[in-house]
């Protein structure tokens, strides 16, 4: 049985050695001239987020737009700041506070909301939801990833 081991022994050894071959360490048989790499893209300009101070006005959650909302959304409220500045305001929370604050511009009665969060990764600055100013009415509307964020589009009224 000895025998039989180191023959088998033997025979596995010379497979791997013909396996492996018998180069030794190979160079390029040529060599070509770096490829100029593309200029690095400039990140994107930062965006200051006004301050939540000053005068403002406080939009009520009044009614869904065009699909029922969770009771969260309905006890929800937005307040502008005249500075650029919003926050919405959602009850406190087992998920915490509630408050999502962001800058906000506003073009002859269309609010382009901007949120303000940590690792942001936004294609364009204005991109989160759309807002519409008329009267006492605040329409606002979410982009498709703000609205798979649990975010809902409503109707909201001032409060005087």
């Amino acid at each position: 049985m000895n025998t039989t081991v180191r023959c088998g022994a033997v025979v596995v050894l010379l497979a791997l050695l013909a396996a492996c071959g018998n180069s030794g360490p190979t160079s390029p048989t040529g060599t070509s001239p770096p490829s100029e790499l593309p200029p690095p893209t400039p990140p994107p300009p930062q965006i200051n987020f006004p301050p939540l101070s000053g005068p403002s006005r406080t939009f009520i959650f009044d009614r869904e737009l065009s699909y029922p909302v969770r009771d969260f959304t309905r006890k929800s409220r937005f307040v502008l700041y005249d500075n650029g500045a919003f926050e919405l305001q959602y009850p406190p929370s087992q998920y915490g506070p509630g408050l999502f604050r962001g800058a906000y511009q506003n073009v002859d009665g269309v609010i382009m909301f901007l949120f303000e969060f940590q690792g942001r990764k936004s294609g364009t600055p204005w991109d989160d939801a759309t807002g519409t100013l008329k009267g006492d009415l605040l329409t606002v509307q979410y982009v498709w990833d703000m609205r798979m964020a649990d975010f809902e589009d409503g109707v909201y009224v001032l409060m005087h």
